[in-house]
């Protein structure tokens, strides 16, 4: 289970793209975008694994209350009193209609409407709409719907299309319009981590696990950005090159996400420290934490940052990586700018946990 569910996760994040990148491009002019060649069988596909990756977190919850009520009494209990099961059966109902729709080649309005009435079925879903519902509800449902639409269209260029033609004009107005998207993304981030985890204890949070994916996948946004600014400000310049050749970099664009949606499905299973200290005391510590460390972890009051030779010496050169990717465009294959993110993540992580004052 404990497998499955991060996989279901990051499923769900890259068929919801799919989809809602399909539908966003079918809003825009034939002159203004590449050439998109897409079979109508992954998009059905797409649609019905909507209705099968959102079941992990409502395994996950059933599989957390079966040993104490048993099974059958666990099911019945999550579908019919639980925000995640009630929102599961929704969506279900909405993907029935989404592949139907798709299948009969119907209105792309209507299939707007099925895909953005599903993405507020997964902001009712959410943690924090449990907690406060109108700001759980929307911001979430805002963070989700950001996120797929901007990574949705780079699928689809990247990996459906063979046109570098009009390669300027999709620029033209796909630049500006990321830029929107990353803002309501950070905006919307940050609200709903103020639910989660305070903003005086986020470092604090580090010791425990959950706090350890939070931080992961912030660091693992950085990159995301930096191949954005490649791709959106840098490729614009190179656009008029013949032999350039902008899906390579959109592709490894693409995988860098993957590395946050994987980061945000771990971070799916885990319990929101709402009180770190007595998450601490209660639970303890992170063990990885502990040992990176060398410390055992007892409370969370004096911890902070402090700087020391090997911390500053590992953010140095998770910087050095990061300005290796902007240097190495055109220069190398964009494989190897991948591997520098993911290195960029690597030393950035310990620079920064080295930095803890126990």
């Amino acid at each position: 289970m404990n497998v499955l569910i991060p996989i279901a996760e990051i499923g769900n994040y890259i068929v919801f793209s799919i989809l809602i990148g399909h539908v966003a491009l079918q809003f825009v002019p034939e002159t203004n975008k590449p050439k998109i060649i897409i079979s109508r069988n992954i998009l059905l596909l797409s649609t019905l694994g909507i209705f099968v990756f959102t079941l992990g977190p409502v395994a996950q919850t059933i599989s957390y209350f079966s040993d104490s009520v048993g099974l059958t009494l666990a099911i019945f209990s999550v579908l019919t009193d639980f925000q995640v099961g009630q929102a599961w059966i929704f969506i279900g109902f909405m993907s029935v209609f989404l592949w139907m729709t798709i299948l009969l080649n119907g209105s792309k309005y209507l299939q707007a409407l099925w895909l953005l009435i599903m993405v507020l079925g997964v902001g009712y879903s959410s943690h924090v709409a449990s907690l406060s519902f109108l700001v759980g509800l929307f911001a979430h449902s805002a963070h989700f719907l950001m996120v797929t639409i901007w990574t949705g269209i780079l699928i689809h260029v990247a990996w459906f299309s063979n046109d570098q033609q009009k390669w300027h004009k999709f620029l033209r107005w796909f630049t500006p319009f990321a830029i929107v998207c990353i803002i309501i993304i950070l905006i919307s981030g940050v609200t709903l981590m103020i639910y989660v985890v305070e903003p005086q204890d986020y470092v604090r949070s580090w010791v425990l696990p959950y706090g350890q994916m939070l931080l992961l996948k912030h660091i693992s946004i950085i990159p995301v950005l930096v191949f954005a600014f490649i791709n959106g400000v840098l490729s614009k310049k190179a656009a008029t090159l013949p032999s350039f050749n902008p899906r390579p970099w959109i592709k490894a664009e693409s995988l860098i996400i993957l590395i946050v949606f994987y980061f945000t499905s771990v971070l799916g299973m885990l319990s929101p420290p709402h009180e770190v200290e007595f998450t601490v005391r209660s639970e303890g510590a992170s063990k990885w934490v502990e040992l990176v460390l060398g410390k055992d972890i007892l409370t969370t009051f004096n911890i902070g940052l402090t700087a020391n030779f090997l911390s500053i010496l590992l953010l140095l050169i998770s910087l050095i990586f990061l300005s290796l990717i902007v240097s190495s465009f055109k220069k190398v294959k964009p494989i190897v700018a991948v591997f520098l993110g993911c290195s960029f993540i690597f030393t950035m992580y310990f620079g920064l946990m080295l930095s803890m004052k126990i």
